[in-house]
Order: C-alpha cells, then sequence, then structure tokens
C-alpha cells in the first residue's frame, strides 16, 4: 500500500500541537508563580497560532503533492486546474484572453502527468493567518463557503465548550480523516459530519470565525507587546487548542474530498 503525503502528515500534527501541550502543562504546574504562569500561557498561545497557520499551509503542498505523484491533468477537477493556470495568465488580461489561455494550457497538459505548483494555491495578499485566508486557500481547490457550512453542522458542539464532549468529537475526526487518506484516491466524505447547504439564506460571518479572529487578534496582542495580561487562562488555551484541531481535520476532509480526481468521483 502506497502511503500518501497527506497521511504522513498526522505524525507532525500530533507533535505540533504536543508541544502546546507542554507548554499548558508547565503553566499548571507553575499556577502558584502568575508571572510564570502568565508567560506560559502567552507563550501556549502564540505557539497554538503558528501551528495552525503552518498547518493549513502544509496540508495544501500535501494534497498537491499526492496529485503530483499520483494524477495526471485530465483527471483533476476543473477549479484546480483554473488555479493551476493563473501561474502562466497575468492579472490584467481580459477574462476571454484568459480562457483561451486556459484551454491552450488544458490541450497542452491534459495527457501527462500532474505538475503543480504550490505557488498559485497558496498566494494571498494577507500573510497574517486568518478564517479568510483558509477559505481563500479553498476556494482554489474548488471549496465555497467552508466556514457558512459548518454552521449547523455537528461541529457546533464545539461551542457548548464541554471538554469531554468535544474531545470525543476531535478525536471521531482524527480517527476518520487517518483512515481515509491513507490511500489515494482518497475515500474522504464531508457528509461524515454533516455540513450544511443553505441555499436562498443570507451569508453571515460564523461563531467558529469570530472564535479564530478573536483567538488571533489576542495573538496578535502578545506577539506586539501590546498586552502583558494574559488573555487566556490554561483551561481555555486547552480548549481553543482542541478546537483549532478540529478546524484543521475538517479542512484535511474538505480539501482531501475536492482533490479526489474526477476519474475516480463524479465531478
Amino acid at each position: 500500500m502506497n502511503q500518501t503525503y497527506i497521511s504522513l502528515r498526522f505524525e507532525q500534527i500530533e507533535k505540533r500541537f504536543n508541544e502546546v501541550d507542554i507548554l499548558l502543562k508547565l503553566a499548571i504546574h507553575y499556577q502558584s508563580d502568575i508571572e510564570t504562569y502568565q508567560s506560559l500561557c502567552r507563550s501556549a498561545h502564540v505557539m497554538l497560532v503558528s501551528h495552525f497557520e503552518g498547518l493549513y499551509k502544509d496540508i495544501a503542498k500535501d494534497i498537491i503533492d499526492d496529485l503530483n505523484s499520483k494524477a495526471k491533468f485530465f483527471e483533476i477537477k476543473k477549479p484546480i486546474f483554473r488555479t493551476y493556470c493563473s501561474y502562466f495568465i497575468h492579472q490584467n488580461e481580459s477574462d476571454k484572453s484568459s480562457e483561451t489561455v486556459r484551454q491552450r494550457l488544458w490541450e497542452a497538459f491534459k495527457d501527462f502527468p500532474c505538475k503543480l505548483d504550490y505557488g498559485p494555491f497558496l498566494f494571498v495578499d494577507n500573510k497574517n493567518p486568518t478564517p479568510q485566508i483558509i477559505e481563500s486557500i479553498l476556494e482554489k481547490f474548488g471549496i465555497k463557503n467552508f466556514f457558512w457550512s459548518l454552521e449547523g453542522s455537528d461541529l457546533d458542539i464545539v461551542f457548548e465548550d464541554q471538554k469531554t464532549t468535544i474531545i470525543k468529537l476531535r478525536d471521531k475526526l482524527l480517527k476518520y480523516a487517518r483512515k481515509s487518506t491513507q490511500t489515494f484516491p482518497y475515500t474522504v466524505d464531508t457528509s461524515f459530519y454533516n455540513p450544511t447547504i443553505k441555499e436562498n439564506t443570507k451569508k453571515k460571518r460564523t461563531l467558529l470565525e469570530d472564535f479564530i479572529n478573536n483567538f488571533l487578534k489576542e495573538r496578535h496582542n502578545i506577539i506586539h507587546g501590546h498586552t502583558l495580561d494574559n488573555p487566556n487562562d490554561h483551561e481555555s488555551l486547552l480548549l481553543a487548542k482542541i478546537k483549532i484541531e478540529i478546524v484543521i481535520l475538517v479542512y484535511i476532509i474538505n480539501i482531501a474530498s475536492n482533490a479526489n480526481p474526477i476519474i475516480f468521483l463524479t465531478e
């Protein structure tokens, strides 16, 4: 059985989040020393955001590596090919001219093995990690309204803030994501967590986006020295870590599902 690049990523995911756990355990140990405790909590906060940013980029690269090693251009879905084409198309070209270039590239490349470049998929104007950047990357793989689709899904229980419940959800998603990405084509399906399809409803910012934005804003204040106070204690940081793990796992499920070649799955 040939392992996929994305399946190999899970070991690093575990190591990254374990680093945060180490800091939080140290913080608990030093609770009686308020300055040390707060320093460790702030450090865990900053590290958690750093790992979050690193992971969603690395995961996108893993998906591209799997496509490059196992698929031909004619097998990849149109949104992925369109994103790749932006590597060759000047942004000032007209829509008609751009479509002509895409068609010519398709004719030239379709029978060859994939050789996608990371650049078009990971380039974003704002370099700070935000929900909008995650959505921007996923859109380049053909996935729209990622966070909006999670509102009303099985993931809503993360806002009950019951640690046992959200740990159970995380472990369930982890087991499924690991198993369903071991081989290519992946066997992953987003229906696993019951995402919602909202038709004729106005899109709004979700609770999950608010949580991420607030957590990132607090991290920004820490690293730029705007606050020496502790915005989160070890318990709230642990809950935040589990929520971010869940976001990463659902991100994997979505991006892997949409990256499956059209020869195997209906587009």
